[in-house]
Order: structure tokens, then C-alpha cells, then sequence
């Protein structure tokens, strides 16, 4: 077998990045490639992430694995003073798999989880010092402005296509914590009937471990309440200290396991 690049780049992956092997009928058993990206503000103990992505026949998954570790290596020594981490993603049922991970030393300890609580009591106004307010969509600036600040807080990001759909379901909240115009706290929820899905909620860095999230959430709920909501979802990430947090705070129920992030620390 061997490992080979394509000439021009994948999905839009630089060619030496992304990996080919085949056996030595030249039959293509496989492919992968390996991203580097930033995440400061979702975890800022370990900012560098390397997600790596593999399909492969059983017979090439460890000369595969290889290849992307390395790789990887290669990318993390770009910035030796972040730490980082390398991670897969891995439908939970998919057993096999996960087992082939865990045999080249990655931890099953990380995944996007589905939670569900009832709605908290809270009022709808801001903290002293603060405004509560909408956050203006009206125009395309405004829905950029708002998706960038939402976005530098997630892993994969929201389009203003996904926006647009939410904004026209029922429940459909953008709200936040101003101070002197400057977003503190937002958050944005949409939903139908009973029920209401919390898409994002996030608190800027230098204002984070006064409950501010919370309250947010407790001011959103008012509304909600008032529109018959009892119960919200989120999906929320196992290693995220403030969500996990939070989901404590709100007595949340865990669902199910949504997509496992199945990892090891560079």
C-alpha cells in the first residue's frame, strides 16, 4: 500500500493536507485529510484544534492514521506554544470505529451531547448597568455582525442561510446584555409549541463567571413562558467547562449522545 497527495486541492483542503492511500493494484482503499483552526474562546486552555477526518478500508485505517498523525504533528509545530488537540468525529453507534481510536491511543472522552431542561424562572431585564435588548437583523450588516460574534464562540459555524430559516419559526429570539452598546451577553433561541431550542449562548471573555449567561437564558425564558414554552434543548460540548457548567446550573437532563469527538492532547 502507499500514501499519496492529489495534485490540487480536496474540498477545498490544501493538497498537502489531505492524504490518499491505495494498494498495489493502484485500487483506492481510502482517503483523509487533517484541518487546523482556533478556538480560544470555547477553550482557551487548549486554543489549537486538528480535526481529522478518515474513510478507509480496515486493511489501511493504521497506515492512514499515520499519515494524518504526522501530518498533524507537522501543523501543531507551526504554533509549539499552543497546546492542542487532535481529534475525530464518530457516529456513537459506530462501535468499530471508536474502537480503532481508542487502539491508537485517543481518548473516547469528548462529545457534542443533546440536553434538555425545563424553562428557568427569570425576568426580563438586564443586569445593573446594562440593556437588555433584541439584537438588530434587519439588514444584512447587522445579521454578519451578529454571526461573526456568535461564531468566534463555536465550533461549526452559523450561516445567515440557517438564520434566515430560524428567524421565520415561532419562538425565534436574538437577545442580549448591552453595555454602552457593546455586546456583554447574547443569545439566540428558536423553536415551536411547547418546546424551544437554545442554538447559542455566550458571554465575552473579560465578563465570564458572574452568571451572566444564566440570567440571559432567565430573561429569554420570561418571554418564552409567556408564549407557553416549557421545555428548551441545547446541544452543548462535553469538554466545555462554562457549558457543562451551565447545563449543572439549569438541573439539565442528558439526552443522548449526538456526535462523538473522540481525541489526544498534542
Amino acid at each position: 500500500m502507499r500514501i499519496t497527495h492529489p495534485q490540487a486541492p480536496f474540498q477545498g483542503i490544501a493538497p498537502e493536507n489531505v492524504f490518499f492511500v491505495a494498494n498495489d493494484q493502484q485500487i483506492q482503499l481510502g482517503t483523509g485529510y487533517v484541518m487546523l483552526f482556533y478556538q480560544g474562546e470555547m477553550y482557551p486552555e487548549r486554543p489549537a484544534h486538528l480535526f481529522m477526518q478518515m474513510d478507509a478500508q480496515p486493511s489501511a485505517r493504521a497506515l492512514m492514521y499515520g499519515a494524518l498523525l504526522a501530518r498533524a504533528e507537522q501543523l501543531r509545530a507551526q504554533t509549539p506554544n499552543l497546546p492542542a488537540r487532535l481529534y475525530a468525529q464518530v457516529a456513537p453507534e459506530n462501535a468499530d470505529m471508536l474502537r480503532f481510536y481508542e487502539s491508537c491511543g485517543m481518548m473516547n472522552d469528548d462529545g457534542e451531547d443533546l440536553y434538555r431542561f425545563l424553562t428557568p424562572d427569570g425576568v426580563a431585564r438586564a443586569p445593573m448597568g446594562m440593556q437588555f435588548a433584541s439584537v438588530p437583523l434587519a439588514d444584512e450588516l447587522s445579521q454578519t455582525a451578529f454571526l461573526n460574534r456568535i461564531n468566534a464562540h463555536r465550533i461549526q459555524p452559523i450561516t445567515r442561510d440557517y438564520l434566515q430559516l430560524w428567524q421565520q419559526q415561532q419562538h425565534f429570539m436574538a437577545l442580549g446584555f448591552y453595555r454602552g452598546g457593546q455586546p456583554i451577553c447574547e443569545t439566540i433561541i428558536t423553536g415551536t409549541g411547547s418546546n424551544a431550542t437554545l442554538l447559542m449562548i455566550y458571554t465575552r471573555s473579560d465578563c465570564r463567571r458572574q452568571g451572566m449567561a444564566k440570567q440571559l437564558l432567565g430573561a429569554a425564558a420570561a418571554l418564552l413562558k409567556e408564549r407557553g414554552v416549557t421545555t428548551i434543548y441545547t446541544h452543548v460540548f462535553r469538554r466545555n467547562a462554562p457549558q457543562m457548567a451551565l447545563m449543572k446550573r439549569l438541573n439539565a437532563t442528558f439526552i443522548r449522545t449526538v456526535t462523538a469527538l473522540p481525541g489526544i492532547d498534542l
